[in-house]
């Protein structure tokens, strides 16, 4: 069923309009996600297109939702600039990256095949994020910061990873940067 209703919203897609759709990912809680019309109050319209085109809700930035994500699970501001900062060095904001050979996918290049994660949910903003801080808490995070963002690179590896991650982090967190993926983008509820 979900494929069928996949399939009509991609028919009836039009190219440069935003569509928003209540279900949510397989992959996450229902109980704690929310569609972006629900979970973003400003809508914006385009006052050139006339006044009977509706507003659209206004798509989050990476940093809003990587922050919606560490709100989610406790945490504030500096975990999602440690989130940025190891999506800007995985992916450059990528969500279809693939790399190590294709072993690795999406803004985190997690390894999904070892870490049982689907494509999807690696490619996908929120969820990708909701499964790095899990693994970030189980390395220690945030008694261990240095040491749970290097084990995403490889644990006891003296690389510099973890000090560049957050160095680009704080480095890009005021320049907002947009999501590109191919489904919506679904919030963590405060």
């Amino acid at each position: 069923m979900m494929n069928a209703i996949a399939a009509l919203m991609l028919i009836t897609m039009m190219p440069g309009q935003a569509v928003v759709t209540e279900t949510t990912p397989i992959q996450a809680p229902a109980a704690i996600v929310q569609t972006i019309a629900d979970s973003v109050s400003s809508l914006s319209a385009d006052p050139s297109l006339g006044p009977d085109v509706p507003a659209t809700p206004a798509v989050p930035t990476v940093q809003e939702a990587l922050l919606s994500v560490c709100e989610a699970k406790g945490y504030g501001e500096d975990c999602a600039k440690t989130l940025l900062g190891m999506l800007w060095i995985e992916s450059s904001n990528i969500s279809t990256a693939v790399g190590d050979h294709g072993l690795a996918r999406g803004y985190f290049q997690i390894h999904y095949k070892m870490h049982r994660i689907t494509t999807t949910c690696a490619e996908d903003i929120v969820c990708s994020a909701t499964w790095t801080v899990n693994y970030l808490e189980a390395h220690g995070y945030p008694d261990f910061v240095n040491y749970a963002v290097q084990c995403h690179n490889s644990c006891n590896v003296g690389n510099g990873y973890a000090a560049k991650a957050i160095r680009n982090g704080k480095r890009l967190w005021e320049t907002p940067l947009a999501i590109a993926q191919a489904s919506p983008v679904v919030l963590a509820m405060n």
